[in-house]
């Protein structure tokens, strides 16, 4: 963003539009590498699911977002309604923030959880 607003002062005709992707419905965390906090199978497991759980948009919908946003020239491409509830967050409580989507995360993945275990 900061770059954004350095080319709008030099004058540039350069145009930047910042992509805050929320959780797409992709294999990402399934091939990605463990973190040093995921020493065991069954957190790595558990953390694939709680990504799953809250992956909702579709990347054929995201990829539209972004291709519209882009068209646009808006400077902030918000992909889902998480990314949107993020963004929120983060510009009103900018210093407590992750305590709380982290709360919101753990109760999304419960409730699709039991969801899914009743099926």
């Amino acid at each position: 963003e900061s770059l954004r607003h350095e080319l709008a002062v030099a004058g540039s005709p350069v145009k930047l539009s910042v992509v805050h992707p929320g959780g797409v419905a992709t294999n990402i965390a399934r091939n990605s590498r463990t973190g040093a906090g995921i020493t065991d199978n069954a957190r790595r497991a558990e953390s694939i699911e709680r990504f799953d759980a809250l992956a909702r948009t579709t990347p054929a919908a995201a990829a539209q977002r972004i291709i519209t946003g882009i068209e646009k020239n808006q400077p902030r491409i918000l992909i889902g309604k998480d990314a949107v509830f993020m963004d929120l967050l983060q510009r009103f409580r900018p210093g407590t923030y992750w305590k709380m989507l982290q709360r919101q995360m753990e109760k999304t993945a419960a409730k699709r959880m039991a969801r899914d275990a009743a099926r």
